[in-house]
């Protein structure tokens, strides 16, 4: 299997067990004892692990909706959602007629419920995107063939290498570093693609960046971004061609092709 295959098949696995997870986060609620003892505060505190484990990872490894059909479309399902499981603790509340243990798992599904009720009303808490660190949707090209497909497009760093970065395991598609030390990288992560801007000192080897430190280079129209704005950049170059498969810089943040 090529490597973009070991990152689709990858990306699945990863989406099943957070699914499963957030499945069992619930499920085990109902193993919890009708005295409030260290084993339920035990068993309570896995239930809680589990959602954590589950719910908060989901956002790293599902692209957002598509368009304003699919982001209200899934704004209405996890308020549904939200409000089901506030109900189920709520109803478990009358059931019991108000038992300490009742209370206590009511109070996790609501916690859980606010939760699923900021997604719905266009919350971020996930915040997989930041001026730093942009996702390209769509992304499942190795960063070989990245490399090679973008090694012909000059950009505001310069030309792609492939490299090491302290935090990331796999290889990844850098640019620069600029003169004072920013750079761009492209890396995969829980099967999605990430661009990130730093002036860390990312490098576990430093000789390795010697060689491709850039003067920043204009586009044909004399404009240099600031480094805020470089990831939004490079992130929009890589999502064009992940969509269409064309490879070229633009300083336009518009969105526009």
């Amino acid at each position: 299997m090529d490597e973009n295959g070991e990152k689709k098949g990858f990306g699945i696995a990863e989406k099943i067990f957070d699914i499963v997870c957030l499945a069992a986060s619930y499920g085990i609620l109902f193993a919890l004892p009708q005295k409030i003892t260290p084993l339920f505060y035990l068993i309570f505190g896995i239930a809680a692990f589990l959602f954590c484990i589950g719910f908060f990872r989901l956002g790293f490894t599902f692209d957002g909706p598509a368009g304003s059909k699919g982001a209200l479309l899934t704004g209405v399902l996890f308020a549904v959602f939200g409000t089901a499981i506030n109900a189920a603790g709520l109803y478990g509340i009358f059931r019991d007629h108000g038992s300490e243990r009742s209370i206590i798992i009511e109070t996790l599904l609501l916690i859980e419920g606010i939760c699923l009720w900021r997604i719905a009303l266009g919350g971020r808490h996930f915040n997989t995107q930041t001026s730093e660190i942009q996702t390209v949707p769509g992304m499942q090209t190795p960063i070989e063939q990245l490399k090679q497909d973008f090694a012909g497009v000059e950009t505001q760093l310069g030309r792609p290498w492939i490299g090491k970065v302290k935090t990331i395991k796999q290889d990844s598609i850098i640019y620069g570093p600029s003169e004072d030390g920013f750079i761009i990288y492209g890396h995969y992560n829980y099967g999605k693609f990430y661009v990130s801007g730093s002036t860390n000192p990312l490098f576990p080897y430093p000789e390795d960046a010697q060689n491709h430190t850039v003067t920043e280079i204009p586009d044909s129209n004399g404009i240099l971004l600031a480094k805020e704005n470089l990831p939004e950049a490079y992130a929009d170059m890589f999502a064009r061609y992940a969509e269409n498969g064309t490879a070229y810089w633009s300083t336009d943040l518009s969105g526009q092709p």
